[in-house]
């Protein structure tokens, strides 16, 4: 008799389902306003993966008698829309797919027992991995790898002797698992005020508007706060470009798709200020991280507000409601 499948193991392959399926709209666009080769062939590369994972946690789903996700469909992009992100951001937005997914599949991986399952989300983290790599090496050769800075160390190992170490009022110099965290958030959220600006630009809905023009502020907001504690340490910030998005203002994605795809955005955002602030040694940046935590996510719950308005939001699959079911017994 085949196991059954975990709480754990269910979850991960109806949410890898429901991402994937989003991914592959959004990479079918791509490859239709792409103008660079070997852009090109990472979003391919993005692409195939994108299907792969599709296709098996489908079959995975379904074997095992599992509610697909309603998901996404061709419907939901307009391949003919004009050129709305560049190559560049195109390339960006790869790499920021396969960081996520590197992460993303190694809890899936670690927490599922099923050597069925095991073995989908090892293959899964392998190729995820070639496409993050790949990717990189893309950017690299470009020039347009955006590169964490180079500092300079203290050459001696050194405990903490004093809670001066820790002081918001005293600050001493970051360490470099503080740079690490700072740089990275400042990159993601480049990259969300980046999609939430094309985004603002081509949607007619005038409440999604607003709501992609509030995300803009607070990743912009973000940017800064972020940019002043470098350029206090005398270090450079990764850089953006509005550029990096054109003129256009007819949409190539549903409304459905924008919010979904900011929805998964922010909780990942969400999710790295909370390991950022548990990686602070700096009582200030801890503080900084709660509350940005807090501000990023009330404006994702603004979104979930919009897409149960709408009548788009899924349910993953949930336990059953034995309460109903014993109600239901009693009349």
């Amino acid at each position: 008799m085949p196991q059954r499948l975990t709480a754990n193991e269910i979850g991960n392959l109806w949410t890898q389902n429901f991402q994937a399926g989003m991914s592959i709209q959004i990479l079918l666009y791509f490859l239709e306003t792409v103008e660079d080769e070997e852009v090109k062939a990472r979003i391919q590369q993005a692409y195939n993966v994108s299907i792969m994972i599709h296709e098996q946690t489908y079959l995975l789903l379904e074997a095992n008698d599992i509610p697909l996700p309603i998901g996404f469909s061709e419907r939901e992009v307009d391949l003919k829309a004009p050129k709305l992100f560049s190559d560049p951001l195109m390339l960006n937005f790869i790499e920021n797919m396969g960081k996520a997914g590197v992460l993303a599949h190694s809890l899936s991986l670690a927490s599922c027992s099923s050597q069925e399952i095991r073995s989908l989300f090892t293959a899964v983290l392998r190729d995820t991995t070639e496409l993050f790599n790949a990717t990189v090496e893309t950017s690299l050769s470009k020039g347009l790898f955006i590169s964490p800075p180079q500092i300079e160390i203290d050459k001696e190992t050194e405990l903490v002797r004093s809670k001066r170490y820790l002081s918001p009022v005293q600050k001493r110099t970051l360490n470099t698992i503080e740079i690490t965290h700072l740089f990275e958030n400042v990159k993601n959220n480049v990259l969300g005020e980046l999609l939430c600006t094309g985004f603002a630009q081509t949607t007619q809905s005038k409440k999604i508007q607003q709501f992609m023009l509030k995300g803009r502020n607070i990743f912009n907001k973000h940017i800064r706060l972020f940019t002043k504690i470098f350029n206090e340490a005398n270090l450079h910030p990764p850089m953006g470009s509005e550029s990096f998005v054109t003129q256009s203002n007819i949409a190539p994605f549903s409304d459905k798709l924008i919010l979904a795809l900011i929805s998964v955005l922010t909780s990942t955002g969400h999710g790295n200020y909370s390991t950022a602030s548990s990686a602070s040694l700096r009582y200030d940046l801890v503080l900084l991280y709660q509350k940005l935590s807090i501000e990023i996510g009330l404006f994702a719950k603004d979104g979930v507000d919009l897409m149960i308005k709408n009548n788009w939001l899924e349910e993953p699959p949930q336990l059953i409601n034995r309460r109903k079911i014993f109600n239901l017994r009693q009349e």
